[in-house]
């Protein structure tokens, strides 16, 4: 009987340690599924945080970069601790928005390799005006600072009858001094019957100013120019019957802070002076330039216009609806 009880002990021994086994197996399962999805949910929250701040950054580098330029579009994949996005660039022709250029960006603690290509460009003939152009191939603009003299100044003016008839044309327009921002309803009559979108402001490093001023005395008269993605400007909002109203005193906050956010040293460079001199009072602010919409007949009576000192085709589309004139 000593000999059964033992093989049956022996049974349930083995059946108890392999019940402890299959429970520990259960239990380790259990806290590591537990430990991934506190991980998992942790990583996320991350993940969206570290997302939300490369937002923040690329839609500062868009604001201050590109007038009349946002987002519109944006997509993202996290990783581990970090992740990559896509974003769209657009600029709004009256109501119309265009695609400028498709950008990849990566963020986080660690960030996964970004390889991307741009096809954008453009080119330089010698006694010619240089060429930039957007990734999808739009014109970017030049302007010109009136506090600065320069050897030649681009007339775009003059070449508008080579433009298509029915089309919205975008042109950076650089005036032939520095007006004040409470004379932009007085500026916007003298440059109708255009729609005046963007005003350029006269913030500027006094090292970007030596820059500028380096290029004129050494380069090539037609080498020079403020591309326009390195101007700092406010939109403006679409005149309803006739009154617009002007956008200065908030639109200069959010520039002073979208400044802060951006991870350029140039706008970090320039925040830093504005904090330093103290901010840009409305009765002091000036505007060196604008750019405008309108059809070419609409910009042929620009023409001669004793405000302008220079003129820069960007953008240049189908309007939104058949007989827009603007």
């Amino acid at each position: 009987m000593s000999d059964i009880d033992d093989i049956f002990d022996d049974k349930k021994l083995k059946q108890s340690i392999r019940k402890a086994k299959v429970k520990s197996i259960l239990k380790i399962i259990g806290v590591v599924l537990i430990i991934f999805i506190i991980v998992s949910l942790l990583n996320i929250l991350v993940g969206l945080n570290l997302s939300k701040k490369q937002y923040e950054k690329n839609d500062a580098y868009v604001k201050l970069s590109i007038p009349n330029g946002y987002i519109s579009e944006s997509n993202t994949i996290i990783g581990f601790l970090g992740g990559t996005g896509t974003y769209k660039i657009a600029k709004n022709m009256n109501g119309k928005p265009v695609i400028l250029e498709d950008k990849n960006s990566s963020f986080g603690i660690l960030p996964p390799i970004n390889y991307s290509v741009l096809n954008g460009g453009g080119y330089h003939i010698a006694s010619q005006w240089p060429v930039s152009f957007w990734e999808n191939g739009y014109k970017k603009m030049l302007f010109f600072h009136p506090e600065l003299q320069y050897k030649e100044y681009k007339n775009d003016l003059a070449d508008i009858e080579k433009i298509p008839d029915g089309k919205l044309i975008e042109m950076a327009i650089s005036f032939d001094k520095p007006y004040k921002v409470t004379d932009l309803s007085i500026i916007q009559n003298k440059l109708k019957p255009v729609n005046v979108t963007w005003m350029w402001l006269n913030e500027f490093t006094d090292k970007k100013m030596q820059e500028y001023q380096y290029e004129i005395d050494n380069y090539d008269a037609k080498a020079n120019g403020v591309s326009e993605s390195d101007t700092i400007g406010l939109s403006l909002p679409m005149a309803h019957n006739g009154f617009t109203y002007n956008p200065y005193t908030q639109g200069y906050d959010e520039i002073v802070d979208t400044l802060n956010k951006s991870s350029l040293p140039e706008h970090k460079a320039l925040y830093d002076k504005i904090i330093s001199n103290g901010k840009t009072k409305i009765e002091d602010a000036e505007i060196l330039g604008v750019i405008v919409h309108g059809t070419k007949s609409e910009l042929k009576q620009l023409i001669d216009n004793p405000l302008i000192k220079a003129s820069s085709i960007g953008v240049i589309v189908d309007p939104l609806y058949i007989g827009e004139k603007r």
